[in-house]
């Protein structure tokens, strides 16, 4: 027993340390993709509906985000991933760590202009059908300011709400610099400042409805925004740090009209 253990230690090891070594012969990243960050778009193939709809976005620091959302009836299947990515030692394969189904692979086309999806093992998918993402012509991210942003992480927790329980958000109104929102049982008003990636929140005011008796989500909500230091965008997603770049909380944008 003891020396299958050390086995398995010392292949999990190799393992760690022969991935380590292929990311450091990756080429640059910007040679084999252009321009980072990068956002590619497109319907691919679906065994049991009308396609998939694919919006991958990827970000100098080696991390994606990849929303995909399943065409036909209503349209009700979406899902979103984040994780990383790296390349090859060619530099012409793409892969995407993060996801359930394991790590998936693209192939790199026309100097970063197209991503070509991979099977399982990493080879050509033996179709005639199209299983490419078309780059856009410019970066599609969301912007701070005057969208609805979801809360859906807090302290590192996943914050989930009933079916028809309204749900804490924020919204940056941009031009009277001022912030509006939901904790979790009132309503929310204060005002920030922006400057680039640095951004404050001043006192936040709240109604007074008395939450449910064990709900300490909107005290911890309002102690977070007290901290807030500065944000990151992910394309759909936003991030808010603290004085160290550290993630306090994560919203997702809604679009209500």
């Amino acid at each position: 027993m003891k020396r299958l253990f050390q086995f398995s230690y010392f292949l999990v090891l190799a393992l760690w340390l022969a991935g380590c070594a292929a990311l450091e012969r990756s080429p640059d990243a910007e040679a084999a993709l252009g321009e980072l960050p990068a956002s590619y778009r497109g319907e691919l193939p679906c065994a049991d509906c009308a396609g998939i709809r694919y919006h991958l976005s990827l970000f100098p620091d080696g991390v994606y985000t990849l929303k995909t959302a399943y065409l036909g009836a209503g349209e009700g299947r979406r899902f979103h991933e984040q994780g990383d990515w790296a390349l090859d030692a060619s530099g012409e394969v793409l892969t995407l760590n993060g996801g359930d189904q394991g790590p998936r692979q693209w192939r790199i086309e026309a100097q970063g202009g197209s991503l070509e999806m991979l099977d399982l093992e990493g080879h050509e998918i033996d179709s005639t059908l199209n299983y490419r993402l078309q780059r856009t012509s410019a970066f599609v991210t969301e912007t701070l300011e005057d969208s609805y942003w979801k809360l859906i992480e807090l302290d590192g927790e996943a914050v989930e709400v009933a079916e028809g329980v309204r749900e804490p958000h924020l919204v940056f109104h941009g031009e009277q610099q001022r912030l509006a929102g939901f904790g979790g049982c009132n309503r929310l008003i204060g005002g920030y400042q922006r400057e680039g990636e640095a951004l404050s929140i001043g006192r936040v005011a709240a109604t007074r409805m008395a939450c449910m008796p064990g709900n300490d989500l909107e005290p911890r909500f309002l102690a977070m925004l007290e901290q807030v230091a500065g944000y990151r965008l992910r394309a759909d997603r936003l991030e808010l740090l603290d004085a160290d770049g550290e993630v306090m909380a994560r919203f997702e944008v809604r679009h209500l009209t």
